[in-house]
């Protein structure tokens, strides 16, 4: 009864440590949403800060020539797991 239990406890927490350790990928880089930005705003970025997260959502501004942008995009464990690592394009709107 003691290898079963112990089994199962090893694999509880096995699954736990992989599945916490996949939450890491969530973030997105820098680059990433360098490019995400420039794809939905259709101009080069020159500059990117105030990069913030909640659980979901990646907020951040940028800068390109032609002024100033405030961004979203859909991050979080569900969002990786949907798109499978495919990525989903930011939505960003002028200040």
């Amino acid at each position: 009864m003691k290898l079963f239990h112990s089994i199962t406890v090893l694999t509880v927490f096995g699954t736990l440590a992989i599945g916490m350790s996949g939450c890491q990928v969530v973030k997105p880089a820098e680059g990433d949403l360098k490019s995400r930005a420039q794809t939905s705003i259709g101009k080069p970025v020159t500059d990117i800060s105030n990069i913030r997260n909640d659980f979901n959502t990646t907020y951040f501004s940028v800068k390109t020539a032609g002024g100033e942008y405030t961004c979203e995009l859909p991050s979080g464990p569900m969002v990786a797991l949907a798109s499978m690592g495919m990525g989903a394009g930011a939505q960003c709107n002028k200040q």
